[in-house]
C-alpha cells in the first residue's frame, strides 16, 4: 500500500484493511459538493457512509489520505477495481454545495503536485484518459461508467481547470518544468445567501446581511456581513430575489452601493427593480461592476409599497477577479 508524502496520513478503518488491492492506473479527481476540510471529510467517511476517496483536499490546499493508493477506494463506480485487478486513485477537492466555484490556486498546486507523485509512483501515463479502462488523468463525470448517476461533479468550472490548467501542470512540472501553467485572471469565487427571511419595511434603503456563505475564497465577505466584495477588483454575477408580501404592481428597487471601509457610503449604482405579481414576486439582478481599492460593494434594497414585505431568499453569486 503506498502513502503520498505530500498528505497527512488519516486512515481509515475498516476499509484501509479490508478492501481489494489494486493496480493504479488511472487517477481521477472529484469535487464534495461541501466546504469541508480534509479532516470533516474523514469523519464524513468514517462515520455517515461506506464509499471514500483515497485523498481529500480542502480549499487551503490541505491534503489527507485516507486509504493507500494500492487499495480500492470507492468513489469511481466501475474504475474503483476491474476484473484484471487494476483501479482508480480518487480524489476528493473542498467545493461549494453546488460543484460550481473553481478550485483555489492552492487547490490547483496540490493537484498538480498529487498528479505528479501519481505518475512517478505507478506509472500512470501521462495523457487524459481515452475511454473509461484507459490509464491516465481524468475528473469525474468525463465516462458514464465511473460516475453512472450522471452528477456534474467536478462542476463545469473545475472541468475547464482540469484540462487547461491541472493536467498541462501535471504534465509540465513531471516533465522537469519549475512552474505550472497559470490561468490568465483566474477569479475568485463568491456564492452567499440567506439563513432566514427577513423584514423590509417601507421607504428605507437596506443593505442585505448575508448570513449564510457557502464559498468565499478571496475573504472578502466578513461573518453575517453585507460586503460581498472589497476592491480593487472586477466582479461578474447576479442576486436572485425572493420577496413575499408585495402588492401587484408594487416594487421593490434594488442596487449596488460602494462604502469607503464599509462604513461610509460612496456611490450607488443604477436601480434595478422586482415587481409585484401573484403567488410571491421574484428577481434576478445582475451584478457587474469594477470597485477600487479599500472600497467594499453592498447591495441595498428599498421598498417602495406602503406596507412591509419579507425578503424570503437572496442569493448572490459571482466571480471576482482581483487587480494589484
Amino acid at each position: 500500500m503506498a502513502w503520498c508524502p505530500l498528505a497527512k496520513k488519516r486512515e481509515l478503518q475498516p476499509e484501509s484493511d479490508a478492501q481489494a488491492a489494486i493496480r493504479p492506473t488511472q487517477f481521477i479527481v472529484h469535487s464534495l459538493a461541501a466546504a469541508w476540510t480534509p479532516e470533516r471529510t474523514f469523519e464524513f467517511w468514517r462515520d455517515s457512509t461506506n464509499l471514500e476517496s483515497h485523498f481529500g483536499l480542502g480549499y487551503d490546499g490541505s491534503l489527507m489520505q485516507y486509504i493507500g493508493t494500492e487499495t480500492r477506494a470507492d468513489a469511481n463506480a466501475a474504475a474503483n477495481r476491474r476484473a484484471d485487478g487494476t483501479g482508480a486513485i480518487s480524489l476528493e477537492s473542498a467545493s461549494n454545495l453546488q460543484a460550481s466555484d473553481p478550485w483555489t490556486a492552492a487547490q490547483v498546486e496540490k493537484l498538480i503536485q498529487v498528479g505528479v507523485w501519481a505518475h512517478q509512483q505507478h506509472a500512470i501515463p501521462l495523457r487524459l484518459c481515452r475511454s473509461a479502462d484507459d490509464p491516465g488523468f481524468g475528473h469525474h463525470r468525463m465516462f458514464s461508467a465511473w460516475n453512472p448517476n450522471a452528477h456534474s461533479c467536478p462542476g463545469d468550472a473545475r472541468v475547464k481547470q482540469f484540462r487547461d490548467v491541472v493536467f498541462p501542470g501535471i504534465v509540465a512540472r513531471a516533465n522537469g518544468q519549475i512552474q505550472p501553467p497559470t490561468e490568465d485572471d483566474m477569479p475568485d469565487y463568491v456564492n452567499l445567501g440567506l439563513a432566514k427571511p427577513f423584514t423590509l419595511k417601507p421607504g428605507i434603503w437596506d443593505s442585505i446581511e448575508f448570513t449564510k456563505e457557502w464559498s468565499d475564497t478571496a475573504n472578502d465577505h466578513g461573518t453575517n456581513g453585507a460586503v460581498f466584495v472589497r476592491g480593487a477588483a472586477r466582479f461578474s454575477g447576479s442576486v436572485s430575489l425572493t420577496v413575499s408580501g408585495l402588492p401587484v404592481g408594487d416594487v421593490v428597487q434594488v442596487r449596488m452601493s460602494e462604502y469607503d471601509a464599509d462604513k461610509a457610503l460612496v456611490t450607488s449604482h443604477p436601480i434595478d427593480e422586482v415587481i409585484g405579481t401573484p403567488g410571491g414576486s421574484f428577481g434576478v439582478v445582475p451584478l457587474v461592476k469594477r470597485i477600487g481599492k479599500d472600497r467594499g460593494m453592498r447591495v441595498r434594497v428599498l421598498n417602495q409599497s406602503a406596507v412591509p414585505v419579507t425578503i424570503t431568499d437572496a442569493v448572490l453569486t459571482a466571480l471576482v477577479f482581483k487587480e494589484s
